[in-house]
């Protein structure tokens, strides 16, 4: 690929160092200090699980082993941020970068490829979080001089990982392309992006009259019908609702369905609270400004949502799980419906709250459950005290929703 020219290259530097700082910007200071946190409990967790192992390999069969132990996480990191970047990069190709219309503007067909790259690989730059507890459990264990090697061939190998899997997904991107002679690669794959979508006659709206949270509620669902990206976080919830009643037909003891069944009821879960958290940012920023509607409308919508499916997670479990005795039946729904309305909840606030990034609302869902997973791992029951907290916490955010949407 032949690299653009001077001039070019430099006009996208300064545009990614301003989409960096604006994106920081966009964040209030709470929020950041937020993710820091986050950042350091998640490095803590695998501090903590590491320390003792690797302590125990470097005594037992000295430091090279610790470096290899190592190593081969920086390569495991190395390979998920590859999978990671060329699995963005792909989807974003095939479905109309952001930004500009790309091919409207007259630049070099390698500096848009390089400037859609840098994007899609932006975000392999969290594995570092991992990489850097992994390196404090090494510390005081293998010489200095090899945590110093450790640390820059990990920034090497992030930076390789994310450049291979951005060729690798423009590969199968450029793979659904149509094949037009003349036309340089990029073009051809931004040329059949996001391609229009027939137009139906829809019948006139029925106009009714409603509470507003009802409103918003069944404005929800049309879009979901209609709108494939929602659509598509709405199916994954209701397939491991299945796989959670399915569950219960497996051969082998009946703890090891009641285990799978639990723990695909906490999977159902967490879909539905990406799915409420992606409807609560499919609203147009403009037109949800200038309607007569609270943050307790909006808030309330969502909730009804998440009431009704923590519903039937929980009435699907009471069907399937018959062969429990009463009163283990009545814990397994009382702990499922609880973790359910909980996490949808969470979901709920974090949707509403940092309207309209549903993208930020999803990262910090995410983190916010790895951490209450990791915090089970290493005390059990813990992670319901930290979930519990995440959700008094970000309650708390809810009173400045106009404050934060308008900043």
């Amino acid at each position: 690929m032949p690299a653009p020219t001077r001039l070019q290259a430099h006009a996208f530097r300064d545009l990614e160092r301003a989409l960096t700082r604006r994106r920081l910007l966009r964040l209030d200071p709470r929020m950041r200090g937020e993710l820091v946190l986050l950042a350091l409990l998640i490095a803590g967790f695998l501090f903590w699980q590491v320390r003792v192992p690797l302590d125990g390999l470097v005594r037992a069969r000295g430091p090279l082993s610790g470096v290899a132990a190592v190593a081969g996480v920086w390569l495991g990191l190395a390979t998920l941020g590859a999978a990671l970047a060329g699995t963005r990069h792909a989807r974003r190709l095939r479905a109309a970068p952001a930004g500009p219309e790309w091919l409207a503007l007259p630049l070099e067909p390698a500096a848009i490829e390089r400037h859609l790259a840098w994007e899609s690989r932006s975000h392999v730059l969290w594995l570092a979080v991992p990489a850097l507890g992994v390196l404090a459990a090494a510390a005081g264990l293998l010489p200095a001089w090899w945590l110093a090697s450790l640390a820059a061939a990990f920034a090497w190998l992030l930076l390789e990982a994310g450049r291979v899997g951005c060729a690798l997904g423009y590969r199968v991107a450029l793979r659904a392309a149509e094949p037009r002679p003349g036309l340089p690669p990029i073009e051809r794959v931004l040329a059949v992006a996001a391609p229009g979508v027939a137009r139906r006659r829809l019948p006139p709206p029925m106009w009714r009259k409603m509470p507003a949270w009802a409103a918003l509620a069944g404005k929800d669902l049309v879009v979901t019908l209609r709108h494939g990206p929602t659509r598509r976080a709405a199916v994954l919830p209701l397939a491991l609702w299945v796989a959670s009643l399915l569950a219960w037909h497996l051969p082998g003891e009946p703890a090891l369905r009641h285990v799978v069944a639990f723990a695909l009821v906490l999977l159902a879960a967490a879909a539905l609270a990406e799915w409420l958290a992606v409807l609560a940012g499919s609203d147009p920023f403009a037109a949800l400004r200038v309607l007569p509607v609270g943050v307790m409308t909006v808030w309330g919508a969502r909730f009804a949502w998440g009431v009704a499916g923590a519903t039937v997670l929980v009435a699907g479990q009471a069907v399937a799980a018959r062969e429990l005795a009463p009163h283990a039946r009545q814990v397994l729904l009382v702990w499922s419906g609880g973790a359910a309305l909980a996490i949808a909840t969470l979901g709920v606030n974090y949707g509403v709250t940092l309207f309209p990034r549903a993208d930020v609302a999803r990262r910090m869902l995410g983190l916010s459950l790895a951490l209450a997973v990791a915090a089970s791992v290493m005390i059990p029951l813990s992670g319901w005290i930290v979930l519990l907290t995440a959700v008094l916490h970000s309650a708390r955010r809810l009173p400045r929703w106009s404050r934060l949407a308008e900043a």
